[in-house]
């Protein structure tokens, strides 16, 4: 596991990549009361296709998302101590040429920026790319977060085993540790108690979650007009009020906000792959807005 460079106040924090290889990593801790089948068959739909695994040298393993053929996004804590590394997507594996880091991202995740980006030497054709969300109304969406780490449930928090499994929980978006610019966060809510919320409704969703190691850079989506947006990056997890993140009820899910990280991505991602990515987001969220000015 790797430890966040600093902990902000109020919040102890676990960065939730795996130096480990890739075959030993499940994903997110789940509810004791819900069949694991639930969220594996949620991960499997074809919205969430694009997110993968990701290996850096060294044996770094966490998640990325493909946002064009040959581009992947995911956390800069997961690039940035790399040279190279392996995307798998659909069953089949990419090596990179390229890695990327934000530079604005200075190790301490609850400043955002936890980006980043990796050019494939071969373009990926059998999985369709994901689109990036470009509007402003994230909070308060149900988002659902997929990734390959760690699983276990609310009451025994996450545990190691073997597996490649993806998996898929939903939580709403109700906080930002402070932060509305740069991250979204999630809180894991406990069926049988109002004792763990953090924030937002007590009553957790019927595929309530949180992310586990393993699951940095696995991405954070949410439904626009029956569009499906790539909205976070999965970054950490934190507690409220210090100890340990375990992935247990009332720990808390954080990401970086995609939207915020967009000058950036489009910087670093030749036209015309950037265009074909936020055009059609930018223009659902006018639309949005526009809806909800009347």
């Amino acid at each position: 596991m790797i430890f966040a460079k600093g902990k902000f106040v109020g919040f102890c924090v676990l960065l939730v990549s795996l130096a480990v290889n890739p075959s030993s990593t499940r994903g997110s801790t789940i509810r004791d009361d819900v069949p694991d089948s639930s969220y594996t068959d949620l991960a499997a739909s074809l919205a969430y296709a694009a997110v993968g695994t990701f290996v850096g040298n060294g044996g770094i393993t966490g998640c990325g998302t493909l946002i064009a053929p040959d581009w992947v996004l995911t956390a800069a804590h997961l690039v940035d101590i790399a040279s190279s590394g392996t995307f798998t997507v659909g069953g089949t594996s990419y090596s990179s040429d390229a890695l990327f880091t934000d530079p604005a991202y200075t190790g301490n995740v609850f400043g955002g920026n936890d980006f980043g980006l990796v050019h494939l030497s071969t373009p990926v054709t059998s999985v369709t790319p994901v689109m990036l969300y470009s509007g402003s109304a994230e909070f308060g969406q149900v988002a659902t977060w997929v990734g390959y780490g760690f699983t276990g449930t609310g009451l025994t928090g996450y545990q190691t085993s073997l597996g490649n499994q993806k998996r898929a929980f939903q939580n709403v978006l109700d906080g930002n540790f402070n932060n509305p610019a740069g991250l979204l966060g999630s809180d894991f809510d406990n069926p049988n108690s109002t004792a763990n919320n953090v924030w937002g409704d007590a009553t957790p969703l019927p595929l309530e979650g949180c992310v586990a190691p393993g699951d940095s850079g696995g991405g954070v989506f949410i439904d626009i007009d029956s569009q499906d947006y790539l909205a976070g990056v999965i970054s950490f997890e934190a507690v409220k009020g210090g100890g340990t993140a375990t992935s247990v009820y009332g720990n808390l899910s954080g990401a970086g906000r995609v939207s915020a990280a967009l000058p950036w991505i489009s910087s670093v991602v030749p036209e015309p792959s950037t265009s074909s990515l936020f055009a059609v987001a930018g223009l659902v969220a006018y639309l949005v807005r526009r809806w909800r000015a009347f």
